[in-house]
């Protein structure tokens, strides 16, 4: 019994030093060497990498205007605005995943936007990018922030523009729980590769971990996970919607875009890439999904 109680503490103190660093692994922007060592590997081949980082390159490069509001938890907030070809009303609004930033996601879209008569505005979610923070919400503050944004540029380029939301995985999840608050002036709202809700994605992630993650994030950050049902939130809307996913998605599966799409009683279409990954299907089916872009904007903008 003596031998027992040493061997049962020092059970719990790896078991609470494994849920500490999965935690940071999966919520906090500082993430986790042991775990990025052992998990993160390349979820897309070479020649998407290639495309994405060479258009994100690309869009650095361009003439931009620069940014910053406060976030509702106070965090420091990096946006940036570029003009396209059109009278400056139009505004397409990309919105960046999970542990990426702005000009990776928006750079592969850029041309099709302005080649469309739309400017085109990113920003880096808190924690990500060049904004400050420490948490990730998983689109719980993220919608939050992105609400201040269409603020922020309703303010600065008149209350006329109108704007097409256009999220990707965890920011596909993020404009879909806007959704249901978003002002007159967004007209449209694409969801690419988005989950249902934090704590189905998380659940099939961590599995058994999920319940202490939940509880730490909550304690920690101040952020509820149980607050990201994009499921939920798109009931409440009827803003036209395009739901987009690539069947071989291995991060979100890709039962979520179905799902969502079944659900929502608003005006929408849909598009399922063949052998598109995550958020590949731009990269995969260029043609394909500017059409369904196409039909959305002909339909939603006046």
């Amino acid at each position: 019994m003596k031998k027992a109680l040493p061997a049962a503490l020092l059970g719990a103190a790896v078991g609470v030093g494994f849920t500490e660093e999965l935690y940071r692994y999966v919520c906090c922007r500082s993430g986790s060497p042991l775990f990025s060592a052992l998990l993160r590997g390349k979820t897309h081949d070479e020649a998407y990498y290639s495309h994405r980082d060479g258009e994100a390159a690309k869009l650095r490069a361009l003439p931009q205007e620069r940014f910053e509001i406060r976030s509702g938890r106070g965090a420091r907030l990096v946006g940036h605005y570029f003009h396209g070809e059109g009278d400056g009303k139009r505004i397409a609004f990309l919105v960046h995943g999970y542990r990426s930033e702005h000009a990776e996601t928006a750079g592969m879209y850029w041309d099709y936007y302005r080649s469309r008569g739309f400017d085109l505005f990113c920003c880096d979610h808190e924690a990500h990018g060049e904004s400050e923070g420490k948490y990730i919400g998983f689109g719980t503050f993220e919608a939050e922030d992105c609400l201040k944004w269409i603020d922020f540029l309703t303010g600065r380029y008149g209350k006329d523009i109108q704007i097409l939301l256009h999220g990707f995985s965890m920011g596909a999840a993020t404009v879909m729980l806007m959704a249901p608050r978003c002002p007159a002036n967004v007209k449209a709202i694409v969801e690419d590769s988005g989950f249902q809700s934090a704590m189905m994605q998380l659940k099939g992630q961590v599995g058994p971990f999920l319940p202490a993650l939940t509880l730490l994030h909550r304690l920690i950050a101040g952020v509820d996970l149980r607050k990201a049902d994009a499921k939920a939130a798109i009931r409440e809307t009827r803003i036209p919607m395009l739901f987009v996913q690539g069947r071989e998605d291995p991060t979100v599966p890709f039962r979520n875009a179905p799902a969502l799409f079944e659900s929502y009683q608003g005006e929408k279409d849909c598009l399922y890439v063949d052998g598109a990954r995550h958020v590949e299907s731009m990269h995969v089916a260029p043609q394909a999904y500017a059409e369904k872009l196409d039909a959305l904007i002909g339909k939603a903008f006046s």
